[in-house]
């Protein structure tokens, strides 16, 4: 079995196992969380399915959200795409650093956090990212990496994005990496 094909399957039954626990949240603890802007966690980690997104973005695999049912899809790079699915990927192509701040300013970043993690993500400094400057960007929030400045700012982003609860599930991952696809093939935000 090709590891593209056992990491899709490891991917699915993720996806499957997140989908059939249920909300781990307690009425009371979203209650609160309606009533105050929460804020982010000085310390963010990733989900163990988070972390394996992570480790597909090391291996130049891009996961992102399907647009219709949420699904995760993943394409590998150089834009081969797998068995069916219903991922977004570059082909070659980059992202402006202009559009890549706007992204930015979607999760909720300041133009403090915008002006680092564009530098971080925009390795060559040629005022855009590139598809492998997105992945070795998002590959080094894995747990092996998470300790530099950059990747908790990524981190801090996404869970920022997401439910701020110091820990960014493969939701709120899939959910960057999503709006990076998006922009790169220049489709609107959805």
């Amino acid at each position: 079995m090709s590891p593209l094909i056992s990491g899709l399957a490891s991917v699915a039954s993720m996806v499957f196992n997140a989908a059939s626990g249920g909300s781990s949240k307690s009425a009371a603890t979203r209650r609160s969380s309606e009533t105050a802007d929460a804020e982010p966690s000085a310390v963010v980690t990733l989900s163990p399915q988070a972390e394996a997104l992570a480790g597909f973005a090391g291996k130049g695999i891009l996961v992102s959200q399907g647009k219709l049912d949420g699904a995760l899809g993943a394409v590998q790079r150089g834009g081969a795409q797998s068995g069916g699915s219903a991922g977004l990927a570059g082909n070659g192509s980059s992202v402006s650093v202009q559009d890549f701040q706007e992204i930015l300013t979607r999760f909720g970043a300041d133009d403090a956090q915008k002006q680092q993690i564009t530098a971080g993500f925009d390795a060559n400094k040629d005022g855009s990212i590139s598809h492998d400057e997105f992945l070795k960007g998002m590959a080094s929030t894995s747990i092996q990496k998470q300790g530099t400045d950059f990747s908790q700012s990524v981190l801090q982003l996404m869970d920022k994005g997401g439910d701020t609860n110091g820990v960014v599930n493969q939701k709120e991952f899939a959910a960057f990496t999503t709006a990076f696809a998006h922009a790169e093939k220049g489709v609107a935000a959805v």
